[in-house]
């Protein structure tokens, strides 16, 4: 219930690692003791076993112990202290040590050759005896006793204790320590991505989740929330600038047509003056029109969704469907199409965007190239070029002639058409499809515009 209620990730991982690390460093500590325990008594019965055939061989074999008690001084040194012998024959005491004047071993119903047993003897010792009896194998009617209390070896389990309880905490805390230590530096990336995350608003979208590319986890999520965020930014911006640019565009045409029909409404006039203003109204709102689907069109433009849609087509014949749409408007002008060598091309593509690449290109083209004139196409080891005999481009203005709304000066004192949104949305289908675009004018010589398209692999 209590962990329920904490709030705090570090603090949770803490709190169970540290409960984990307690619980692990008790448990070592309890099977290191009962080990020592263990091989505690089993050295006290190897020792044992060791005594019994040195008694046998130096205070049994070949004695007469038959008749009477003998005490043994024990002339040799035992491996371990506190040594008791006994031993019977035919179930009379016949020999004993010197320390077992007033203590007797029990006599037991001994069927086995050997055995061992723990026992305690409140009058002669708090500790217990561990006794090993054995059968003298060259006289079976003798019984040896050899017994050795537990004093020694609990001693050293009480130091052993002693040590735990005084190492363990010094232990546990230096873990807990050196836990606490690692959370931080595990968890400080997160305690970055909340901070960063928390200073982020709508105005300064442009700030990213700093991170060590590691390949961990937190690295995944910053890249993940920084990609999030780049689709946010996009988005935005596309918001901002389909805001800003229709504002402005749309300024100018309802302007000119409130001019037109107050002055129309002022005093009457005749029916071919109304008809005049309603046309002149009409070409304003076709403009408006086009205008604003060209817009909706560039504001719809979010790359991840388009690129979910590519598929395999024909750069060629989306290049010569468009170009046919466009003939007769060529024709019209008096400017001719010179189709060069068009290359059977595939390309990894979205159809319709790749169809107003063209149509926008060519139209471009046909627009600022005079009468008496021609426009080359050629589609050619995957790059598509495009070159009129036009009023060509300043050189000052090639690099923004793809933003929106720039149109030349040349153009407008010429009265070219158009909403400055053409080559715009060029530069943004070419960029959706990793195409590259150069191009090449020189005033009143024309202008070349090439793309570089991809060539369609087979994965």
């Amino acid at each position: 219930m209590i962990f329920k209620k904490i709030k705090s990730i570090k603090s949770k991982i803490f709190l169970s690692y540290s409960a984990i690390s307690i619980v692990g460093v008790l448990f070592f500590n309890a099977m290191l003791y009962y080990s020592a325990k263990i091989d505690y008594h089993e050295d006290t019965i190897k020792a044992l076993k060791s005594i019994s055939r040195d008694v046998i061989v130096d205070d049994i074999e070949n004695k007469n112990l038959k008749n009477s008690m003998k005490f043994a001084s024990h002339k040799y040194k035992f491996s371990i202290d506190n040594v008791y012998i006994q031993a019977r024959y035919k179930g009379k005491i016949v020999l004993k040590s010197t320390n077992m004047k007033n203590l007797e071993f029990p006599r037991d119903n001994f069927l086995q050759d050997s055995s061992i047993v723990e026992k305690k003897f409140k009058n002669i010792s708090r500790d217990n005896f561990i006794i090993y009896t054995t059968k003298v194998h060259r006289n079976r009617d003798y019984i040896l006793q050899i017994a050795t209390t537990t004093k020694a070896q609990d001693t050293e389990l009480k130091e052993i204790i002693y040590k735990m309880m005084i190492g363990d905490p010094i232990i546990i805390f230096l873990i807990l320590i050196i836990l606490y230590k690692m959370l931080q530096d595990l968890l400080k990336p997160m305690n970055t991505m909340i901070k960063t995350a928390r200073d982020i608003s709508v105005t300064d979208l442009e700030k990213r989740i700093p991170y060590n590319d590691n390949g961990d986890e937190f690295a995944q999520l910053a890249k993940t929330f920084n990609n999030m965020l780049s689709r946010l930014q996009t988005s935005f911006d596309q918001v901002k600038r389909f805001s800003w640019d229709a504002s402005h565009q749309l300024k100018t045409p309802l302007t000119s047509m409130r001019l037109q029909t107050d002055i129309a409404l002022k005093t009457d006039r005749s029916n071919e003056e109304y008809r005049a203003v309603l046309k002149s109204v009409n070409n304003e709102i076709v403009y408006l029109q086009n205008m604003i689907n060209n817009l909706f069109l560039l504001a719809q433009m979010d790359d991840e969704i388009i690129k979910q849609n590519f598929k395999q087509i024909d750069l060629d014949t989306t290049l010569m469907n468009t170009i046919e749409e466009f003939v007769l408007i060529a024709n019209k002008k008096g400017v001719s199409l010179d189709i060069k060598e068009i290359e059977h091309t595939e390309i990894y593509a979205q159809e319709t965007l790749i169809s107003i690449l063209c149509s926008n290109l060519i139209d471009n083209a046909i627009k600022y190239t005079p009468s008496g004139k021609q426009i080359s196409i050629e589609l050619k080891n995957n790059k598509l070029t495009i070159k009129d005999e036009g009023i060509g481009i300043e050189e000052k203005n090639l690099k923004v002639i793809f933003d929106r709304f720039f149109r030349t000066e040349t153009g407008i004192l010429k009265g070219v058409k158009g909403f400055g949104l053409g080559l715009s949305m060029v530069k943004i289908i070419a960029d959706i499809h990793d195409a590259v675009i150069s191009v090449e004018s020189k005033i009143g010589v024309g202008t070349k515009i090439q793309i570089q398209f991809s060539a369609f692999k087979i994965t």
